[in-house]
């Protein structure tokens, strides 16, 4: 199946495995490849938690229009990123065996924590995801200029995600949840999801060193690059990052 989830022979499937990557560097491509397995599972989490949220507020707010908004959107986006991982899938690469283990762990959060904590890591993914969409779509960002399948749905569901980005910050600013709380969960979802990133990258990249589509050289090299020629794209991530420290401004 390609990316929009239409079937295609195994002989177009084995000339795309090999083609070259789409995101003009093996790690690039891996880096983004690897937060799209993390989507659904995670949509699914702070879609719940919104949703939960919202419920809290008076229904005539902009606030909770702005909630149901938000909650269209990341639908919409969890199922493009279920048909993008079905053709990593497809090609080989161990993508339902990691959403299989990320939905077990959010599922395990969600019957532990109370909502405030839940809302709390929820907003915290939304702002990881959201910092790496402006790095992604700035100019000279992380996303390749190239036209494809691939590029085109990552700068749409980037774009949404700066935008919408506010939304789970207003509910934590609305619900009342404090800075320690909103702290102490932000430092957790960065480690969880760079846990989960790294993995996915280094998955990748085993399999397709075994297979001949790339060496351990080019990857390496390729790893060089994204740190000293992107270099500009991760410190301007960084400073994204460590804004989340700041207290919220009263609305």
């Amino acid at each position: 199946m390609d990316y929009l989830g239409h079937p295609v022979s195994d002989k177009r499937e084995e000339a795309t495995l090999f083609k070259p990557f789409w995101n003009d560097t093996s790690i690039k491509t891996y880096l983004f490849d690897a937060c799209s397995v993390l989507l659904p599972a995670g949509e699914q989490f702070v879609i719940s938690v919104v949703e939960s949220a919202a419920l809290r507020l008076q229904q005539t707010s902009v606030l909770a229009e702005c909630s149901r908004n938000f909650v269209a959107e990341e639908r919409a986006h969890q199922r493009a990123h279920r048909r993008y991982n079905q053709q990593l899938e497809n090609q080989g690469f161990e993508v339902k065996k990691f959403e299989h283990m990320i939905e077990k762990d959010l599922e395990a959060l969600r019957s532990k924590l109370s909502l405030n904590a839940q809302l709390a890591l929820a907003a915290a993914f939304e702002h990881v995801t959201a910092v790496m969409s402006a790095a992604a779509l700035r100019r000279n960002g992380l996303l390749s200029v190239k036209e494809s399948p691939q590029t085109r749905l990552w700068r749409w569901h980037c774009a949404e995600e700066v935008a919408h980005q506010h939304v789970t910050t207003d509910l934590v600013r609305s619900l009342g949840i404090p800075y320690w709380q909103r702290i102490f969960f932000f430092l957790a979802a960065s480690g969880l999801m760079a846990f989960d990133v790294i993995r996915h990258i280094h998955s990748f990249a085993r399999l397709d060193i075994a297979r001949g589509r790339v060496s351990s050289k080019e990857v390496r090299r390729a790893a060089g690059s994204l740190l000293f020629r992107d270099g500009a794209n991760l410190a301007l991530m960084a400073i994204g990052w460590s804004a989340y420290f700041l207290p919220l401004k009263k609305s």
